[in-house]
Order: structure tokens, then C-alpha cells, then sequence
């Protein structure tokens, strides 16, 4: 890798699958300059990888409680960038890249000199319906964008963290992660903020990741849903009112994002199991969002 394209890849973990997070180190370490892997306090199990690789090809920062998805991804940022980085390369700790997905990556984000951020075409094999995890929003309505040709490139709207690759100069200019979102909107949140500065976002199909989205996936009414557990529901419901408050977002995209979600209220607040629970989680969210509040979820009472 040139001086030029030094990228660092980021992984946040948290009680991680010990077994997948060494495949995909061992797959990473073969594209990127170094890996900076954040713990987000899982204990001393994980703990114990670090010995399998020289500090200066994984380097280990230990958090001592689970600060959140975004703190997590900043403390890698910020110990990247100091060394130099070009690049950081977001990663979640399930994710597994193609041996070619980073420099499919850079590519893209050469040819496009506005990128704020370009995109792997994520797969999850628990689907049995193959789809492009690319959409934009025009005119109110969403278009999903196929990849049936590898070397195409999609303007989006946004993309997901992991696999996510950002120029370091971008993130001058953009600024870090939203800590106090915790999980849930952190990554669409930023690529509305970079798209609010002038930048684009991009897809590139020819970038291949594994990665699954949510717990497991079910069938509702004929359609394959992500689902996760009803916790992340509250920071779903609470920092999606919190972004439509804080990024410029045009009538049309808004209007569509709000029915969208209620779409989703309804539909996990009705059809799923334990539908009281996401209810519940949902109202809270919303309730929270409405006086203002962020960070993690505290207990019932609490303040």
C-alpha cells in the first residue's frame, strides 16, 4: 500500500465472536496498514486475541465500560489520524470483507473527487431474497439500486458504518461520530452531515462484504425484516427525532423517513413477538427524544 493510501481500519467489538473477529482481522491485515480495534469492555476473553499479531499490524485500545458505538469508532479515529492514517476503514466486529474490498474502496473514492465516504455492497446469508443495500430517496419515494454489475458506482443517500471507508481529510472537515446517539443513526447521521458540507456519498457493488443486519431476520407479512432486539428500538425511535432535528434534510426525504419509521413502529408494535415491548421501547424513545435527552438508555426512574 502507497504512503499515499494508508488506511487504517477501525473495529469496535463488544462481546464479540471471538472466532469470526480473528477471520476477519487476518482478512483485513492483508488490505489495510493497521487495525485499530476498540473494545467496548467485553472482559478479559477477548482480551487474550491480542497476542496473535504485532502491536503495530492490530493495535488494541481497551475501553473500560461499553461507551457506545460512536465513542468507540472516535477513539479508533483519533488514534488513526495521529499516526497518519489517509484513510479509516469502519468496521463492525461481524463484518467480513472481500480480499479486494478496500481497494475496490479506494478506487471509487479516487474517481470521485467529492466523496465524503463510499460504501461496501453488504450480503447476509441468513436472506433468501438477494437485494442492493443502495437506496436514495427522490421526490419523496424510495428507489432501491440494483448491483447487478460489480463495476457499478451508486450516488446514495447514505451507507452503514461497516465498510464504510473515509478520508482522513474528510473527517477534518466533517467532524467525528455523534457519541451521545450511543447506537442506532450514528453512521446516517454522519452522511447527512458530510452531504450538508458539499460532500456525496457512494456505493460501489463491486466491494463485497458479509455482514448481518440485526439479530436474525424474519418473515412479516412476506417480507424478510432485520429485527433486533427491543432495546435498540428506544435508540432507534429516540435518535431518529433527534437527527431530523439536527441535519438538513430536504421536506420530501423528511416526509418520507417519518412515514417510514412509523411504518416500522407499527409493524414491530403489532406483528412481531413481543410486540409490547418494542411498543414500549418505541414510546420511550420518542418521549426522550422530545425533552431533549441522549447517551444510554438508563433504567426506568432514573435520571
Amino acid at each position: 500500500m502507497s504512503a499515499a493510501n494508508q488506511v487504517y481500519a477501525v473495529v469496535v467489538s463488544h462481546c464479540s465472536d471471538a472466532e469470526r473477529l480473528v477471520l476477519q482481522f487476518e482478512r483485513l491485515l492483508t488490505q489495510v496498514h493497521t487495525v485499530v480495534w476498540v473494545d467496548n469492555a467485553s472482559g478479559e476473553a477477548l482480551r487474550q486475541l491480542q497476542s496473535r499479531w504485532p502491536r503495530e499490524r492490530v493495535h488494541p485500545l481497551w475501553l473500560d465500560e461499553n461507551q457506545g458505538i460512536g465513542a468507540a469508532q472516535n477513539r479508533g479515529i483519533e488514534w488513526a489520524l495521529a499516526r497518519g492514517a489517509s484513510h479509516v476503514l469502519l468496521m463492525d466486529d461481524d463484518s467480513l470483507p472481500a480480499p479486494d474490498m478496500v481497494v475496490r474502496l479506494l478506487e471509487v473514492l479516487h474517481a470521485q473527487p467529492l466523496a465524503a465516504a463510499v460504501g461496501a455492497c453488504h450480503t447476509d446469508s441468513r436472506r433468501g431474497v438477494a437485494r442492493s443495500p443502495f437506496t436514495t430517496v427522490r421526490s419523496g419515494r424510495l428507489h432501491w439500486l440494483g448491483c447487478t454489475d460489480a463495476q457499478q458506482v451508486w450516488q446514495v443517500d447514505h451507507v452503514i458504518a461497516s465498510g464504510c471507508l473515509i478520508p482522513a481529510s474528510v473527517l477534518q472537515a466533517v467532524g467525528w461520530m455523534r457519541e451521545d446517539f450511543f447506537i442506532d443513526w450514528v453512521d446516517i447521521e454522519w452522511c447527512l452531515r458530510a452531504r450538508g458540507h458539499g460532500y456525496r456519498i457512494f456505493g460501489a457493488c463491486g466491494a463485497l462484504l458479509e455482514h448481518s443486519l440485526g439479530d436474525k431476520v424474519v418473515q412479516v407479512l412476506g417480507q424478510e425484516i432485520a429485527q433486533h432486539a427491543p432495546w435498540r428500538h428506544y435508540y432507534q425511535a429516540r435518535n431518529f427525532v433527534l437527527m431530523l432535528g439536527a441535519c438538513p434534510i430536504d421536506l420530501p426525504t423528511k416526509i418520507h423517513m417519518v412515514l417510514r419509521q412509523l411504518k416500522r413502529f407499527l409493524v414491530f408494535s403489532t406483528l412481531v413477538p413481543g410486540r409490547g415491548q418494542y411498543c414500549k421501547m418505541w414510546l420511550r424513545g420518542w418521549f426522550d427524544a422530545c425533552r431533549g435527552r441522549s447517551g444510554p438508555l438508563l433504567p426506568p426512574g432514573s435520571r
